[in-house]
Formats: C-alpha cells, sequence, structure tokens
C-alpha cells in the first residue's frame, strides 16, 4: 500500500514536473516571439504601409535593408510565421514591379527566382499557421505569376477560398485569381467565388463587382447586381 502511494506520488511528481518544463518552454517561445515583433516593429510597420500602397518609395536598397533585416529576425525565431508572411510579400512585390520581362531574359530569371523565394516563404508560414487565409492566396497568387497552375496552386486556391471567403484582404486576389482561370473553374468553384461575392459588403463589394466587368466573365446571379451598380455609378 506504501508503494503503491509512492508511485502515485512520484507519478504525480513527474507529470508536474514535465507539464512545468512544457511551460517554460512556451514562455522563453512567447519572450523570442515578443522581442523579435519588438526589434521589427519599424520594418514591419514599412511593409505594412506598402501593402496599403503608401509609406517610402521602395528604392533597391531600402528593399534590401528591409530583407536582411526581416531574414536576421527569422534567425532568432524561425518559427514566427508573420516574418516569412512578409518576407513573402516582399519577394513578391519586387517580382509584380518587374513587369512582364522577355522569356530567359536576365530580368526574367530574376522574376522568377523572387517568386520562387516569395512561395518558399509563403509555404513556411502555412506550415505554422495553415488556417490563415492569407499565405494560401498568396502562394496561389505567386503560382500565377509564375504561369503555373499546378496542383499547389488548385489546393491553395481552394483552402484560401474555404478559409477567407468573408476576408475582405484575401477577397481581391481570390477574385483576381478566379477570373483570370474563369473558363477552367469547375462550376462547384464557380458558384463558391459567386458566394464570396455576394458575401462581400461595402467598398470591397463595389471593388469586386468593377473585377467582375474589367476581366468581362459571366458570373452567375451577379449580372443584375452589376447593371444597378452601374446605374448608381
Amino acid at each position: 500500500m506504501w508503494a503503491s502511494s509512492l508511485l502515485r506520488r512520484t507519478g504525480i511528481t513527474l507529470a508536474a514536473l514535465m507539464l512545468l518544463g512544457f511551460g517554460v518552454q512556451s514562455i522563453r517561445h512567447g519572450i523570442r516571439i515578443a522581442l523579435t515583433d519588438a526589434n521589427t516593429l519599424g520594418v514591419r510597420w514599412t511593409i505594412g504601409l506598402w501593402r496599403d500602397g503608401k509609406g517610402p518609395v521602395v528604392t533597391p536598397e531600402l528593399w534590401t535593408k528591409t530583407r536582411d533585416e526581416l531574414l536576421g529576425a527569422l534567425q532568432v525565431t524561425p518559427d514566427n510565421p508573420q516574418l516569412h508572411e512578409d518576407l513573402g510579400y516582399l519577394h513578391a512585390s519586387r517580382a509584380i514591379g518587374m513587369g512582364w520581362p522577355k522569356m530567359d531574359s536576365p530580368e526574367e530569371l530574376v522574376r522568377q527566382d523572387l517568386l520562387l523565394n516569395a512561395i518558399k516563404h509563403y509555404r513556411a508560414a502555412i506550415a505554422l499557421r495553415p488556417t490563415f487565409p492569407h499565405p494560401w492566396a498568396y502562394i496561389a497568387f505567386a503560382k500565377h505569376l509564375q504561369g503555373n497552375q499546378d496542383a499547389e496552386f488548385w489546393l491553395a486556391f481552394d483552402k484560401a477560398l474555404l478559409l477567407g471567403s468573408f476576408a475582405e484582404g484575401v477577397q481581391p486576389v481570390l477574385a483576381k485569381l478566379a477570373f483570370a482561370q474563369w473558363l477552367a473553374l469547375t462550376p462547384e468553384r464557380r458558384q463558391r467565388v459567386t458566394t464570396m461575392i455576394t458575401s462581400a459588403s461595402g467598398q470591397t463589394r463595389l471593388m469586386l463587382i468593377g473585377m467582375i466587368e474589367k476581366a468581362g466573365v459571366e458570373v452567375p446571379g451577379m449580372i443584375d447586381t452589376i447593371g444597378t451598380t452601374v446605374q448608381q455609378k
């Protein structure tokens, strides 16, 4: 009986020590994340402005400095998904800024390398935070810029549509991808895109309707809505 009681107490003690160990690890992880966030506050603020089409002019020197700061922070907290998302955005936006260089030209090789790096970081962000829709949408968009509508593209598109159909930051990206691939969309995907558009509100809804007009696609159930919007303009 005494031995049984000792075993129980020993088991409880070991369990408590394990929980304590996990707790200490969690605290250390939280501290590392907090310190990294504090140290990169300025650069992440700049990236936020760039996402909104504001902020300082993106010179090659500023772009390199921003990238290096984010990569340095990633060395401290490699499991920080936001750093990967920001690095993905940084590479993808620079690729977009290059336009469409000639095939096999040095500029096109640089653009493709930027997109590969963007996709690498978006994959890392997804692995760390798989239920967030933004990196799913962005990886699909980067693949679209590559001209590569492979299985990963469609998986990312579907995941983003599933997780982010009500997210204002995701809806325009999904709409752009959907309209570019409209003839290749299955009826189910078309219906889900239509539902996304009809569920949008305010300026985002007007933006999506404008994108329909510009793309020249026929979205089921949206013809009357588009006509009404045009009349209101």
